[in-house]
């Protein structure tokens, strides 16, 4: 991890007495910094040009892969039909060839399978075909009914595609629709649609229905909407819309209605705009556009804002002016000027939340088909609170978590600190940890793949240590760690692919040093490393995908800025010169971009804070300069988003001021863009999360914390992962999570749809910050299956999953595959019978399906298939006696060791295996129940049978299926454990108290298994009680449902009135008593008198 760089003592000062704190000697001076107004406006929404695809090309498909890369297909240009495909990465900024489909029409559209493969359909082809990402190949599915032009591909939450509509054979107008199943890669008939269309939008709604809006036919704009029902195959009229259409455009938006937009009427084209609304089955107008369009694209953006692009007019002229359209306010207003205005274009949502437009043309005034591509930025980051540290400090260390929290650490306050906090994401909240051994600032902080955080060097006040500790997340506890072999601080560390640590340069006190360390933590020890070329502290240092390191920047031992870099090989301990940086620079930050590209920002040159930025090639050795900051910026940090951007904030700029603004680098435009402004500045630190965020803490004098947002979505449309938390290298793992599909399709619902409403799945590492994507497959709204590559180094990752370019996602661990074990088997086998096998393996990971295979075959008899598809043995004919073969088992990566099945052939009827019934038994706690039950019968006696789960084990709460085996037969039977019992409830005793006082009770409950059944009185606790007596019912209930009650009463007691002198409690003697008497008669006539009907 590169040093975390402390800033300045955190004390204001007037500007007629800053001064220059030094370490002494050739170390670099520490400015104290001051407050600026140096804020800037953040960069607006905007359109960039971007890489241009290698042919021309219109009415082409493009969908988004789960691999993050773009795939266009097909389409026309001035030659023709095009009939070839490219991706496109945004990582790099490149075109690739991605084969031939075999198949070409005038219109092209495509939809992403759950497998991760890619269905295309064109006019002109009955056929479709599938493109596979893993292997850049197409193959060609069974045929549709018919050949169909200008239909709709919706992907059902089923995972089937349903086709409907299109023109079919003589220009007639389709009402049929058809599925098409991934799984057996045919077309079959679902019910037809009422109307026949063609042009048409269709939309997936929120229930799984499908809504067709319009679209075209003989008879013109088609003045209808039909609704599809997937569990019946039927389709439903729906409300008409306002204004009938085609080649318009229909997004789902995020409170589940629909926005139809533009499109070609009797009338021309048209900018009236409107809403469908499922659940009132009604469509109201909403705002129009300001243009009319016809042709054109849209996409849900993450904001939930619809951005509309492109199209004509009635006389074929394009729109260059894009579009937004806001759901609160139901208006549209400008979304900037595209650099090329074009219809029957794609556009499509990358995970960055920019939208990607390529190709499509202009016809006006002559034909004009394009190339070339731009990006839309809607520029809608935000920063939200994330509560405040208990201690304000600034430069602290940070570290992510295997649990996903934070760990801040250390830093500079009025000294050097030894504060420890912990900030949880999912409360927001901060809490103290245990000190510091050693208080440290300018230290490192690396995650080791156990989890833990090796915390190194520092500077006390002005000591550089040596002192080495490390925090254990599980227990909350820093351990006691051998010692760095020399004192250093403003030095790195970076976790070495093999899980040790290489610490290099940096300074003892004032010298600058060439020598360096590593780590390993399976020892606790240190050892020497081969020093480097160049003393040099204050550098950065960044773990190459080779596995090399880069070493770069910072001041050497005369306290000069360098330009100087150097690469580390881990595997033979030595260092060789990499090219030198473009420009010489101190305290700059080395970023690692995914694709594999270094990021250098800022820094310092003499005294001066840098605006440049450079970017490493390590293919290529090279260093080339890219966009400028927009403020100069030094000891600043640099965060690699999961979305593949770079976030950089804090640090000081010219004059030693704080630099108060946030930068964001994009890779794919290789360029700079200010976001809203940060309330925090100067000494900051930040970490990536998982959700997606960033999280900036530290700073001047500053307790508060901030999360940014680089989409602006909110909190409820984020995709969930809860399980697992922990993946294995080389092997398929099962995500589970929900909104994995996002909350819409995301695009346009027309022939150039492009949705990306998929889980594309990033892996990012805790420490060096490489981001990989996960391909997934077999994807559903809350599940999804990926695999991290084998070689990925082990450890601590935040896990996220975009859809709509929507992340959320959480820690996990990443464990090496451990081999699976095969068990020895006996088998008795009755004289010439097939009898089936079922080999005995298990595995240590869980979730990791097994395969087999034998070693050695039997001697007198064969293996094979049975009809039920089974391993099967076969005797020999007529043999009777001992036969074997081994055999092992193999999970994704590993074999197991070698394991025999011995089969005694026996001349006699075949043996039976018949289990005990089911049984059922009471919990004892809240793990279950210790459960014993009968033993299977086998036939022949004595032979042996193994169980699933031993009688007498504990079995958990619910059903637990038992499965006995002998002799290769299997019987099943049940084991259910259930809570039948209800809580233990104790009631306080009765209570007499005095009128108007609150009563206030605490009954107590029991359960075996339910820790703390929660409790309810009627009355409830803190009541105020009406005179007299009242009966308090209380009720206890246990998760299973189970009930207890228990009563008690509460009296309150009559209220006393004491008269002065009078009663038989007074002292006033009995006077009083009977003037108190003859008032009360007197009231009681005078009251008669006044009601004479209430009389006797």
């Amino acid at each position: 991890m590169r040093s975390q760089r402390a800033v300045w003592s955190g004390l204001l000062v007037f500007a007629a007495s800053l001064g220059l704190l030094s370490c002494g000697g050739n170390a670099r001076p520490e400015p104290e910094g001051a407050r600026t107004a140096h804020s800037r406006l953040a960069t607006p929404a905007a359109w960039y040009a971007t890489s241009a695809m290698p042919v021309a090309r219109a009415q082409h498909a493009a969908v988004l892969l789960p691999d993050g890369r773009l795939l266009v297909i097909n389409g026309v240009n001035r030659n023709g039909f095009v009939s070839t495909a490219e991706t496109y990465d945004p990582a790099t900024g490149t075109w690739s060839p991605a084969g031939t489909p075999g198949i070409q029409g005038n219109v092209s559209l495509a939809v992403l399978l759950p497998s991760g493969k890619v269905l295309m359909l064109t006019d002109g082809s009955q056929a479709g075909r599938v493109y596979d990402p893993a292997t850049n190949a197409w193959t060609a599915t069974g045929n549709m009914s018919a050949t169909r032009g200008l239909p709709t591909a919706t992907l059902l939450s089923s995972g089937q595609v349903l086709i409907a509509g299109g023109t079919g054979a003589g220009g007639v107008r389709l009402t049929t629709a058809e599925l098409y199943d991934p799984g057996s890669n045919a077309f079959t008939a679902t019910g037809p649609m009422a109307v026949g269309r063609n042009a048409h939008t269709a939309t997936r709604l929120r229930d799984g229905r499908v809504l067709a809006v319009s679209g075209f036919n003989q008879a013109g704009e088609v003045p209808g909407a039909d609704l599809y029902t997937p569990a019946t195959g039927t389709w439903t009229v729906a409300a008409a819309p306002i204004v009938p259409r085609h080649y318009s455009t229909s997004t789902l938006l995020p409170d589940g209605r629909v926005l139809v937009a533009g499109g070609f009427t009797a009338g021309g084209v048209t900018t009236q705009s409107e809403l469908y609304d499922p659940v009132a089955n009604t469509w109201t107008a909403t705002g129009s556009l300001a243009f009319p369009r016809s042709g054109h694209a849209a996409n849900l953006l993450p904001d939930g804002r619809v951005l509309v692009t492109g199209g004509s007019d009635s006389s074929r002229a394009v729109q260059i002016e894009s579009e937004l359209y806001d759901p609160a306010t139901g208006t549209w207003t400008s979304a900037g000027t595209m650099n090329l205005g074009r219809e029957n274009h794609t556009a499509t949502l990358l995970p960055t939340g920019k939208v990607f437009v390529a190709g499509g043309y202009f016809s006006t005034p002559s034909l004009t088909f394009y190339a070339e591509t731009e990006v839309y930025d809607p520029a809608a980051s935000r920063w939200s609170p994330a509560g405040s540290m208990g201690t304000p400090r600034t430069d602290p260390l940070v570290a992510l978590l295997p649990t996903g929290r934070v760990l801040v650490a250390g830093g500079r306050g009025a000294g050097s600190s030894a504060t420890v906090e912990v900030y949880d994401r999912a409360s927001n909240s901060w809490s103290a940890a245990p000190a510091l051994a050693v208080p440290r600032e300018r230290a490192t902080a690396t995650v080791l793949r156990s989890g833990q955080v090796l915390v190194a060097g520092g500077r006390n006040g002005t000591t550089s240590t040596a002192s080495t500790e490390r925090y254990d997340s599980t227990t909350g506890t820093w351990l006691a760690t051998a010692a760095l072999p020399t004192p250093r601080h403003v030095h790195t560390a970076t976790l070495l692919p093999d899980g040790r640590v290489l610490v290099a340069g940096g300074q003892t006190n004032a010298a600058v040093l060439v020598s360096a360390a590593l780590y390993s933590p399976d020892t606790n020890t240190w050892s020497a490393a081969a020093p480097s070329g160049l003393a040099r502290a204050s550098h950065g240092a960044v773990l190459l995908h080779d596995g090399r390191v880069l070493v770069a920047g910072g001041h050497d031992s005369g306290g000069a800025e360098t330009a100087s870099a150097e690469l580390y090989d881990p595997a033979t301990d030595t260092w060789a010169p990499a090219a030198n940086l473009a420009e010489a620079r101190d305290e700059l930050t080395l970023t690692l971009l995914p694709s594999g590209q270094v990021l250098a920002t800022g820094g310092l040159a003499g005294f001066t804070p840098l605006t440049s930025t450079e970017l490493y090639d390590p293919a290529t050795n090279t260093w080339t300069l890219v966009g400028p900051l927009a403020q100069s910026r030094q000891r600043h940090t640099a965060t690699l988003l999961p979305s593949g951007k770079v976030l950089v904030a804090g640090g000081l700029t010219v004059g030693s001021a704080f630099a108060d603004t946030a930068e964001i680098y994009d890779p794919q435009l290789r360029a700079w863009t200010t976001v809203a402004d940060p309330t925090t500045q100067g000494g900051l630190i930040s970490t990536a999360l998982p959700s997606g965020e960033v999280l900036l803490v530290g700073g001047v004098a500053a307790t508060n914390a901030e999360l940014f947002n680089d989409t602006g979505a909110l909190p409820a449309w984020k995709p969930t992962v809860t399980n697992p938390a922990t993946l294995v290298a080389g092997c398929p793992t099962v995500l589970e999570g929900l909104l994995f599909r996002g909350i819409s399709g995301g695009s346009s619902g027309s022939y150039s749809d492009s949705p990306t409403d998929f889980p594309l799945v990033r892996l990012r590492a805790a420490e060096g910050g490489r981001l990989w994507t996960l391909p997934s497959s077999d994807t559903s709204a809350t599940r999804a299956t990926v695999t991290v590559p084998t070689g990925t180094p082990l450890g601590t990752y935040g896990l996220s999953v975009f859809a709509n370019a929507i992340p959320g996602g959480r820690t996990v661990t990443l464990v090496a595959n451990r081999p699976p074990t095969a068990a020895d088997q006996a088998v008795t086998v009755p004289k010439d019978t097939e009898v089936e096998l079922s080999l005995g393996g298990t595995d240590p990971d869980p979730g990791q399906a097994l395969s087999w295979s034998a070693v050695t075959q039997p001697q007198h008899g064969t293996l094979g298939t049975s009809a039920q598809g089974h391993l099967a043995y076969t005797p020999a004919p007529g043999f009777v006696g001992t036969d074997s073969f081994t055999f092992r088992v193999r999970d994704c990566a590993d074999d197991s060791n070698i394991a025999t099945v011995t089969l005694t052939v026996v001349d006699g009827p075949p043996p039976t295996l018949t289990c005990p019934a089911n049984v059922t038994a009471e919990a004892t706690g809240a793990d279950g129940a210790i459960v014993t039950y009968d033993p299977a019968v086998v036939v022949p006696a004595g032979l042996p049978v193994s169980y699933s789960n031993s009688s007498g084990s504990r079995f958990p709460l619910g059903d637990t299926t038992v499965t006995a085996t002998s002799t290769g037969l299997t019987c099943t039977f049940l084991v259910t454990v259930r809570d039948t019992t209800a809580p233990t409830l104790t009631c306080p005793a009765d209570r007499t108290v005095a009128p108007g006082e609150t009563v206030t009770f605490d009954p107590t409950a029991t359960d075996a298994v339910t820790a703390s059944p929660p409790v309810t009185s009627s009355p409830a606790s803190g009541s105020t009680f009406a005179p007299g007596a009242t009966r308090v019912t209380v009720t206890a209930t246990d998760d299973a449902g189970n009930t207890a009650q228990c009563t008690f009463q509460v009296r309150v007691q009559a209220e006393v009135v004491e008269l002065a002198g009078g009663g038989c409690d007074s002292t006033g003697g009995t006077t009083s008593a009977l003037a108190l008497l003859a008032a009360l008669t007197a009231w009681n006539t005078s009251r008669r008198r006044q009601n004479p009907a209430r009389g006797n």
